[in-house]
């Protein structure tokens, strides 16, 4: 995209002083300009504002055990890809541990940071595996999700207008039906 290229240790460096220059470039509570002095981005007197509409998250899709740790000293929620995860929904549990270490250490309860994940799928008359069936399927293996990763909302990833559909009218409505009454 034009920018630097930073070595992975940097790259955690250079967000830790993003998220803090923007956050407050948003906090117009503050009276006087910015200033944020960072070895990757510095802003010197930078005006505050415009006051966002209402709170805005800074969300990070991090899967690295350093960027998970980060995640939960300064993130409002964790938004990882099923796709990505190479043990599958089983890989979210050790991830979401060093996230609660993260929060810990900065000093905030873990339930601070939300967690959701981008799935995809696929619906069919039978079970083949993980979002890959019935949306009955799709509704107990998102409400399981839930249970046991606490993963409180889902985006799907999807171009096809019926598959989306599907997942509005059906699978959404049934699953939060599920999860409220466990």
């Amino acid at each position: 995209m034009g920018g630097r290229r930073l070595t992975p240790g940097q790259s955690i460096k250079a967000l830790r002083e993003a998220i803090a220059i923007i956050r407050e470039l948003w906090n117009t509570e503050t009276k006087g300009g910015t200033r944020v002095a960072g070895d990757f981005y510095s802003v010197a007197g930078a005006k505050r504002g415009p006051k966002p509409a209402h709170d805005i998250g800074v969300w990070i899709g991090a899967y690295g055990p350093k960027m998970l740790g980060l995640t939960g000293e300064l993130g409002d929620g964790w938004l990882p890809s099923l796709g990505y995860l190479k043990q599958g929904p089983e890989a979210l549990r050790g991830m979401n541990r060093l996230i609660d270490e993260g929060a810990e250490k900065a000093g905030r309860e873990p339930s601070a940071v939300r967690r959701m994940l981008n799935i995809h799928g696929r619906f069919g008359d039978r079970n083949q595996g993980l979002l890959n069936g019935p949306p009955e399927q799709w509704t107990e293996e998102l409400a399981g999700l839930n249970a046991d990763y606490g993963i409180s909302g889902f985006i799907l990833a999807a171009d096809d207008a019926e598959t989306t559909r599907t997942f509005a009218r059906e699978v959404a409505p049934a699953a939060r039906e599920l999860i409220s009454g466990r």
